[in-house]
Parts: C-alpha cells; sequence; structure tokens
C-alpha cells in the first residue's frame, strides 16, 4: 500500500495478484499432496474423482497460482478506482483536492 497526495491508500495489483496467486496456487498443491498420500474424500469418491498424480496436482496448482493471480490484480484495480477516484460528495473527505486540478503545477511559474 502506498499513500497518495490527497490522503487515500492505494493497493499494488501485482503485489495483490502475486499474494493471491501464491496463497492459491500453495494451497491447491499441499491438498493435491495431501490428497495422494491419504487418499480421496467421501465426496470425491461419491463423484468419481480420480486421486491426481505429482504432475497433475502442479498442474492445478499453476492454474491457482495464474487465476488467483488474475483476481488479486483486478480486486487491487477496482479498489484504487472505487476508493481514491469517487469524486461524488459522500466519497470525498472535506479538503480533499484528488481531481480538482489544484495539486497541478501551474505553467509558467
Amino acid at each position: 500500500m502506498f499513500k497518495e497526495k490527497c490522503g487515500c491508500m492505494k493497493l499494488c495489483p501485482v503485489s495483490l495478484g502475486l499474494a493471491l496467486g501464491l496463497a492459491c496456487g500453495l494451497g491447491v498443491f499441499l491438498w493435491s499432496i495431501w490428497v495422494m498420500y491419504f487418499g480421496v474424500t467421501p465426496m470425491m469418491a461419491e463423484y468419481h474423482i480420480p486421486v491426481l498424480s505429482l504432475k497433475e496436482g502442479t498442474i492445478h496448482a499453476l492454474w491457482a497460482f495464474l487465476k488467483g493471480f488474475v483476481f488479486g490484480f483486478f480486486v487491487a484495480l477496482f479498489y484504487d478506482l472505487i476508493s481514491c477516484c469517487c469524486k461524488s460528495k459522500w466519497c470525498c473527505k472535506k479538503g480533499c483536492e484528488c481531481g480538482s486540478g489544484k495539486d497541478k503545477p501551474e505553467a509558467g511559474k
């Protein structure tokens, strides 16, 4: 997170995407190792879901990393858009000069 001139906090989309992607990918990878060693759950057996091999578990973990990264990236972008770029009277703090043009340097000075 970093702070803008007007006081609003912004999220870095890449950082949040990496954090969420790593958490998702690691969770799926650990789950696939758990299933390889301890067997399938009754619900998985009911739906005839096969036990994953290490190669398939790694592929699923990479997909989970990619999906988590994309989701976290867009969540951060939408958060920044909503929290810092909202210009309605209910969102902005009094005295906040974001988007008003007052923080831009004047030409000729």
